[in-house]
């Protein structure tokens, strides 16, 4: 990423902007669409804030010099009208709730917010500048995605890992990988949720601070990659493992993680199924866009609906690849047991290799990078 200083069309305060160069893909991609890489994740660094008023957007809707007010306004054009101006200096844009105990920073009011509270205040502006609801749910998507990837609370307490309990969980580690790769798993997002659920299973089998050690490794993967009703399951596990007095407020914790990811899933379900009811949906995506409503569904809580979802877009999809996606996320909500049902459902059945995520293309330049739209799963190689 570089960074350049750049000038709010608002209010024409200085605003530091990330500049995408390269990404990858070598993270693997969440069922929910999240394509991980090695190094900065762009949709979280991409999405600059005006420190003063909170407008919210991509490079290319900040100006690359410093303006006359009454020049700025004349200039913006019709995406960003003087009455939308207006609208964002008189507060149009609001501050996420979940930020109420967040003390403001001294460089104004959203300064140095975290990557979802700035994707937050980017859904609000587009939707102020008229964008569609699937645009908008796309964003509130990606919070929910850096919720996931910025606000970890499941970590090790302190005296529980050794230098000789750090080579036991490589070495276990090691080992995993190396089974899940003998029994055809290739996406490397399904590998460490697949190692997190093996751990878990095994914890408590194991020495009490062995078994503390994958417990806390494998509920650390649930949690990286949004397994919701697997890491609740596995709250027991990580109680046994402190004292009672510290679990209290660990446990507040993670349960307030899930619930603000859970808040912006909850918000780009609505859009999502907003774009399908009016139409504004292609036929092209109509499939993809019906799954991820369902998965979206089925990580905040609602099985049933999820599972009328999956059958719906069973019958859209128009790739192996998203179909064999779509039968293992159904196959998740017939598990009582989500650990359980993380290690069977992902396996890959006799037949065709593992379907795998499409290629992505590359980004198309600083006005649009790729990151503003989440990815496409399916595709069979």
């Amino acid at each position: 990423m570089a960074r350049e200083e750049r000038y709010c069309p608002v209010d024409n305060e200085p605003v530091a902007v990330s500049l995408p160069m390269t990404t990858n893909s070598l993270g693997g991609q969440d069922r929910d669409l999240l394509e991980r890489v090695s190094g900065a994740q762009v949709f979280m660094e991409v999405v600059a804030t005006c420190a003063s008023c909170g407008f919210s957007g991509w490079p290319g809707d900040f100006h690359t010099e410093k303006r006359r007010r009454a020049q700025a306004r004349a200039e913006s054009g019709p995406d960003l009208s003087r009455e939308l101006i207006s609208a964002i200096e008189e507060g149009a844009l609001e501050r996420p709730a979940a930020l109420a105990e967040v003390p403001h920073e001294p460089g104004g009011e959203f300064a140095n917010l975290p990557a979802w509270a700035r994707l937050d205040l980017a859904a609000q502006a587009v939707r102020l500048r008229g964008g569609s609801s699937e645009r908008v749910a796309d964003l509130h998507l990606q919070a929910a995605w850096a919720v996931r990837m910025g606000y970890h609370p499941v970590h090790l307490p302190g005296g529980i890992s050794t230098p000789e309990q750090q080579e036991w969980l490589w070495e276990r580690s090691s080992r995993l990988v190396e089974e899940a790769h003998e029994l055809g798993m290739s996406n490397p997002a399904d590998v460490e949720l697949w190692i997190g659920a093996r751990m878990l299973a095994s914890a408590e089998k194991l020495p009490r601070r062995l078994g503390c050690l994958a417990a806390f490794h494998g509920a650390s993967a649930l949690r990286s990659h949004g397994e919701h009703e697997a890491l609740l399951q596995s709250l027991p596990a990580l109680e046994a493992c402190m004292p009672a007095s510290d679990w209290a407020e660990k446990q507040i914790s993670i349960r307030a993680s899930v619930e603000l990811e859970r808040s912006y899933q909850r918000l780009a379900r609505d859009g999502y199924l907003a774009a399908l009811q009016d139409g504004s949906v292609t036929a092209e995506r109509a499939g993809v866009t019906t799954y991820l409503v369902g998965e979206l569904e089925r990580r905040i809580g609602e099985p049933d609906s999820a599972h009328r979802r999956y059958d719906s877009a069973l019958a859209l999809a128009d790739s192996t690849g998203l179909g064999t996606w779509i039968l293992q996320q159904r196959c998740l909500l017939f598990n009582d047991d989500a650990i359980e049902g993380l290690l069977s459902c992902y396996l890959p059945r006799p037949g065709p290799a593992e379907a795998q995520p499409p290629a992505v293309e590359e980004p198309a330049g600083e006005e649009s990078p790729r990151s503003e739209e989440p990815e496409l799963p399916g595709g069979s190689d």
